[in-house]
């Protein structure tokens, strides 16, 4: 039965009643019987509709939460993407103007990640990818701490309140995985020993910085390492 329909026999039964209360001529048991039972009826049917509403509410609620995941995962890598890295820093960012609270952020690149997937080809390059996302997630301990696939072969480490000496640890840490990389994984998901480049930028933010210094100041100093011979890291400190 229909809401629509529902409501119809609602009303047939409320106007039945009245009919039957209004009326000054005796009523039998059976007439208040057949009534008793129309309710009965209806009622029933109200309950299998309310059932029915919780649990499409519930299922609805269930996948608007999946959504909610899955728009902010990477599908290939399982890491955050940079739609929700900007939505976690833009809160990070205020917190620390308001709190006086320094923030680190690395930016890593791998390095010839586009002669390796010219090489062994694009699965290959997916295969590359995934194994050094394990690597980068490894390296962070801080339930705080993020790590995020930024685009392509290039990705960020988040260190709310961590200052340039853990942002450094984190990054010697990264090289380490990443070196033993090619003695973990099999050939299928790694033909060759892999490197990475990494920038730091750490600082605490004012409130006339853009939301994007962090970032920008992270990129610079990525260029700096792999200008200065790649496999390497180089840090930003606000002067």
């Amino acid at each position: 039965m229909t809401i629509r329909s529902l409501y119809m026999a609602e009303e047939m039964v409320l106007e039945k009643s009245e009919n039957l209360l209004m009326s000054k001529q005796y009523c039998s048991v059976e007439e208040y019987r057949e009534l008793y039972e129309e309710y009965k009826k209806l009622f029933k049917q109200v309950k299998t509709l309310v059932k029915i509403a919780d649990l499409t509410e519930q299922e609805l609620k269930i996948l608007f939460e999946k959504f909610s995941e899955v728009s902010r995962i990477d599908s290939l890598t399982g890491l955050y993407n940079r739609r929700y890295f900007w939505e976690t820093f833009s809160k990070v960012w205020e917190q620390s103007i308001e709190h006086n609270f320094v923030v680190s952020l690395l930016m890593i690149d791998i390095d010839y990640f586009k002669k390796y997937n010219d090489a062994y080809g694009h699965l290959q390059g997916d295969e590359c990818l995934k194994a050094m996302a394990v690597e980068f997630q490894r390296s962070v301990r801080r339930p705080q701490d993020m790590v995020v696939r930024f685009g392509g072969e290039e990705f960020v480490v988040l260190l709310p309140q961590s200052g340039k000496e853990a942002a450094i640890h984190v990054a010697k840490r990264l090289f380490r995985n990443v070196n033993s990389l090619y003695s973990k994984y099999s050939p299928v998901q790694l033909k060759s020993q892999m490197t990475i480049s990494v920038g730091i930028a750490s600082l605490y933010p004012q409130q006339e910085d853009p939301i994007t210094l962090l970032v920008d100041k992270a990129d610079q100093e990525l260029y700096r390492a792999k200008e200065a011979g790649r496999n390497c890291f180089k840090l930003y400190e606000r002067p």
